[in-house]
Parts: C-alpha cells; structure tokens; sequence
C-alpha cells in the first residue's frame, strides 16, 4: 500500500530522545537491586491448595470440601509437609510466584533467563532508547578512583556514541546498543511455580561460587515469600554449607587434583569442611577480602545487605513458630 500523510500517525509506545544529550546516575550495583512480589497466593489459598491435594488420594467424594472443620495450625502443618517433602510435591507446581526484578545489570539478567523454568518479560533494548539508563557499579571498583574514572569515562564514550549513531537514523537502534557495556541496568518480570523457585534460591544463594548480587536476589526472594507465606521459612536453611563447592573443589583424577567447580576464593567458615592448598584458587583470600585499592571498613555493603535479610528471614521465622507453639 502507498504512504498516505493524510493520515494521522501513531502514538509510539516509547520515548523518542532524538538530540537530546545522554544522562547517566551510576549506582552501587547492590544497593540498585530491587525484588517485588508483584503476584502471589495468599496463605489461605496456598494451604487450602496443600490440603485439597495432599487429601485427595483418600476421599471418598469429589464435592466435600476436605478443609471444613480443619485448624489453621493443622493446615499449616500440612504444607510445612508439602515443603518438607513429606507428602506428594504436586501442590508446590500449582503455586506461582511473579517478582519485578530491577537494577539487574546484564549479567543478572543472564542468569535470572538461564532458569529455564522460569516465564519472563522484559525491558526491551531494541526499540527504546537507551541513553538515560542508569549504570551499576561494583563497590570494589568504586573504591578504587583510578579503576572508578576509567570506568565511568568508558560508560560516557559508550553512550555518547550509542546517541550520536542513533541520531543520526543512518544506525538503528537494533545496531547502535551493542556498543553499550554490561553494567547498564534492567529491569524483568520473572514468573516461577514455587518449585521452581526454590530451586533457583537454593543456587544462587552460594555465596562462595556466586556473585553478590545474586545472592542478594535469592535472599530477597525467600524473604518476600516468607512475608505472605510465614511457612516457607521451613524450606530454606541459609546457614547450610555450599556443597557444590565443597564437592567440586579438590577432586581426584588419576594421580593429581583437580578442580571441577569455581575456586576463586577460600571458603568460608560454613564451607572449610576440607584442606586446601592456598594456591587451589584464583585469589588467596575469601571474596570479603577483595574490596577495591582504597576499600577498608570492617565489612562490604554485602555483608550489611545480606545481614539485614537473614534479620527479615529470621524475625519472620521466629514469629511463625510462636504463632505455631500457640504463644
């Protein structure tokens, strides 16, 4: 069909920033991350789910409602089972779990994507200028100055020519974004069956083999959980050893050791359940350690982070199983 500009045009979904001059905020890449529960099922519903499932088997009708005359405690119980493994797991694949995810640089964005089990929506990057997006940080690079400055200058070149090549409309878009670095920020909708998410928390809660930040995710994650179903708190144990780490550390192959996991650094305290030689790993010392040319302070911004949701994961927990002794 022919142009017709007595048409009146469209109202594109996006904003048109053509000529305008980039802006850049850089952000701690920690204190960026944000999770949202932006969908989920409420504790009556997830114990009544638990319940209708877990009971089926033994009905003798379909059109009784199994939960009447049943006890709160003895519902929560019965999907404390669910999670424990204690009954059929099917009502953990009935239960889903929708987060906003934002702040994610794109490393994080590759790794939330690789659970495949996972249904995802995201920001786009190929018909949205991406000039204004905000940029994230490593605190041991911002506590180096000079790493700091070569880093924010590499950013400005970056997305300065990313605007002039989108500018100038001989480069799309879909083309000029290539030249943009990983540590620009997203944002994704990330949808999981309770199963599944558990199975996500548990890897990347490793805090000796996976970066801080998704750790930070897991954690947050559980925790929101935990707010609208107090009974998940019986499903995640944060103190347990990294055992892919301590499994794949030192193996023995033939008449030598290898390794056949990520030894960047020393275990931990949880995970020293082995000996070790100190050059078995990429950097001599634990990942606390490593915090820039300038770092000191007794402690990472992690540390205070992930502090501060093992006190959530724990409040929460300790007034479930008051509320469960009945006090």
């Amino acid at each position: 069909m022919p142009i017709n500009k007595d048409l009146e045009p469209i109202e594109l979904p996006m904003v048109l920033k053509f000529g305008q001059e980039p802006k850049t905020t850089f952000l701690n890449n920690l204190d960026a991350l944000k999770v949202e529960l932006v969908d989920h099922p409420t504790r009556q519903q997830a114990w009544n789910v638990a319940w209708h499932y877990v009971k089926a088997t033994w009905a003798d009708r379909p059109d009784i409602d199994p939960t009447e005359g049943v006890s709160q405690q003895e519902l929560s119980k019965n999907l404390e089972d669910v999670f424990g493994g204690r009954t059929l797991p099917a009502p953990m694949e009935c239960l889903g779990f929708t987060f906003r995810l934002s702040g994610l640089s794109f490393q994080e964005v590759t790794h939330i994507i690789r659970h495949r089990a996972g249904t995802f929506a995201a920001q786009c990057t190929g018909d949205r200028d991406l000039r204004d997006d905000d940029v994230v940080v490593p605190e041991p690079v911002q506590n180096s100055p000079d790493f700091l400055r070569r880093w924010e200058k590499i950013v400005n070149d970056s997305k300065e020519l990313y605007s002039e090549m989108v500018d100038s409309k001989a480069v799309s878009m879909m083309d000029a974004r290539l030249i943009l670095p990983k540590c620009m920020t997203s944002f994704y909708y990330m949808r999981l069956s309770l199963k599944d998410l558990i199975g996500f928390i548990y890897q990347r809660m490793d805090t000796q083999i996976q970066p801080a930040a998704d750790n930070l995710l897991a954690s947050r994650m559980a925790v929101e959980v935990a707010k609208v179903i107090p009974e998940f708190t019986s499903v995640i144990d944060f103190n347990k050893p990294d055992m892919h780490y301590i499994k794949t550390f030192r193996v023995k192959e033939g008449d030598k050791f290898v390794s056949r996991g990520t030894n960047l650094y020393w275990p931990i305290p949880k995970n020293d359940k082995f000996e070790f030689h100190p050059n078995d790993t990429i950097y001599q010392c634990t990942r606390e350690e490593i915090n820039g040319t300038h770092g000191d302070g007794p402690q990472k911004r992690f540390t205070e982070l992930w502090n501060a949701d093992m006190t959530d994961w724990n409040d929460i927990k300790t007034r479930h199983d008051a509320w469960k002794a009945g006090k």
